[in-house]
């Protein structure tokens, strides 16, 4: 276990997401085509699925999107809601030709539309509507594992000696795990 183990952010692995780069090579950006995406779970049973339609139109850049439809379930409640909206696609042109699409996120933070380009849309466990990794606040797997502290107390003999003698427990368990590291013990 990491040093951010206890953090409450979610993580990208975590949750549901939408992929420009695979929807580019399943072939979504040819103009109008409608499809169901799923999610499944190790045992291969379906846990999620989502309708999308992709419209594209490289010479009406103002009217390329992702229609998606899907039902959220409130984990309190149980009640069901439907979900059906647009979000926005914003192309740049390749150097050899063609196009990249970006999603638009169509998220608000505190009243501020994210209107930000990017290549994912997450949603995580208990969200809504999908949107871009910074207006979730989500974090990746790796980044709540790796304990930089540790990095930093095997560097500098000085400090860890000071970990290790301290009489706060938070201190000395640093060190220890540091310790730890450090004889390949972890």
């Amino acid at each position: 276990m990491g040093r951010w183990s206890w953090s409450n952010r979610n993580t990208v692995e975590e949750c549901l997401s939408l992929d420009t780069t695979w929807l580019n090579r399943n072939g979504y950006f040819c103009g109008y085509r409608s499809g169901r995406l799923e999610w499944k779970n190790s045992y291969e049973e379906v846990m999620s699925s989502i309708r999308i339609v992709v419209s594209v139109d490289v010479q009406d850049s103002v009217e390329n999107y992702v229609k998606l439809n899907y039902t959220v379930t409130d984990s309190f409640s149980g009640d069901k809601s439907n979900k059906d909206y647009k979000v926005f696609l914003d192309g740049t042109p390749c150097n050899y030709g063609g196009f990249r699409y970006w999603f638009i996120c169509p998220l608000s933070v505190e009243g501020t539309s994210c209107n930000k380009k990017v290549a994912k849309l997450y949603l995580p466990p208990g969200g809504v509507y999908f949107g871009c990794r910074n207006c979730y606040n989500l974090t990746y797997r790796c980044q709540k594992e790796h304990d930089n502290r540790l990095d930093r107390l095997l560097k500098n003999p000085n400090a860890f000696k000071s970990k290790w003698n301290s009489d706060n427990p938070k201190d000395s368990h640093l060190a220890l795990r540091a310790y730890m590291r450090y004889t390949d013990l972890i």
